[in-house]
């Protein structure tokens, strides 16, 4: 492939995850949906640094099969077989295959993603049983 063709190729990728980044910056968080778009299946955990106005957040993505259930935190294995427990807000929106339901309802064994912002605790929680 031309150097000329990947450039070109590499710029409208960019240039459509500002467009994606920009969309989300309305919402109240970081988006999950956008980030498993993004990030795919594959992804084991990411850190996304996103400014929006003058605020800077670093954001946290993780990713595994649950390993244990607290009532404030989730234990996970990552693909890679980190093991990584995440704190989880008394008022994340926690959801398992699309319904919400409460943190004490996920179970040993299930996938699921969460994000956060730095150090405080996740807001968002999606899991399924696949």
């Amino acid at each position: 492939m031309p150097k000329r063709r990947i450039v070109a190729l590499l710029a409208g990728l960019l240039l459509a995850l500002n467009v994606v980044l920009a969309v989300a910056q309305s919402s109240s968080g970081f988006p999950l949906s956008f980030a498993n778009k993004l990030l795919g299946p594959n992804m084991v955990r990411a850190e996304i640094v996103w400014k929006s106005g003058n605020v800077l957040h670093d954001y946290l993505l993780d990713n595994g099969r649950i390993r244990n259930v607290g009532v404030n935190s989730l234990t996970l294995v990552e693909k890679d077989g980190k093991i990584v427990t995440v704190p989880v807000s008394p008022t994340a929106r926690v959801t398992l295959n699309g319904t919400q339901l409460p943190l004490s309802s996920l179970r040993r064994g299930q996938r699921v993603t969460t994000i956060r912002d730095g150090n405080l605790p996740a807001e968002t929680v999606e899991a399924g049983n696949r």
